[in-house]
Order: C-alpha cells, then sequence, then structure tokens
C-alpha cells in the first residue's frame, strides 16, 4: 500500500471518530507530500473536511521529503518520524511542528 492509499483509508476512518477527525481539521494547514520515488499529493485541512489531492499546492505550510515506505512506515507507527527525520530518511521544510502534530493524529485515528 503507497502512503496516498494509506492516508485515504484513515481520512474513511476519521469518518467514524468524530474527536479526532475535529482535532486533525483544527490545524487548518496544508501539507505538501514530496515522494523521491512517486507523484506528489498534498493534505489540506483548511475546510470542513480532510482533503487528499494529487499535485502540488501553490503554498503548503509544511512540505514533507521522503521515500514513499518510508512515509507510510512513520504515518502508520511502524517508524518513529523523529528518528526518521534524525537519520535524513525524512525531510520536512516549514513547520515541522505541525508535521509532528499531524502524524501523531494520524497514528491515534488508527488505534
Amino acid at each position: 500500500m503507497s502512503s496516498l492509499e494509506f492516508l485515504k483509508k484513515t481520512v474513511e476512518i476519521l469518518d467514524q471518530k468524530p474527536d479526532i477527525k475535529k482535532e486533525i481539521l483544527s490545524y487548518k494547514k496544508v501539507f505538501q507530500i514530496e515522494l523521491s520515488d512517486g507523484n506528489p499529493y498534498y493534505v489540506d485541512l483548511t475546510s470542513d473536511s480532510v482533503k487528499i489531492i494529487e499535485g502540488k499546492h501553490p503554498s503548503p505550510n509544511a512540505t514533507i521529503i521522503a521515500q514513499d515506505q518510508v512515509l507510510e512506515d512513520v504515518f502508520s507507527g511502524k517508524l518513529d518520524g523523529v528518528k526518521a527525520f534524525m537519520t535524513g530518511k525524512l525531510k520536512i521544510k516549514g513547520d515541522a511542528f505541525s508535521v509532528q502534530k499531524l502524524s501523531s493524529t494520524i497514528n491515534k485515528a488508527r488505534k
């Protein structure tokens, strides 16, 4: 499963967990995903729904750069995001704190 597919399934799960969905929508940010081995997409949390859109956003709050498998492992909780960042497997441009919050909330939704 790709990180894009993983996030799309997570959005479906969020519909069943309104408290977590409300938390993630409160971020009001856009997260660009740049895959070194795939096509870019972004997570848009600026409206009343979580949108995952293929392509590039003109002005994201943060950009996450990684291989697809690394990103899926971070989002699924198999790989610690801080460890991936510290070892260079994952790079962040922009609001790194919000990226950490996003990852944490995604993990919470998957439990």
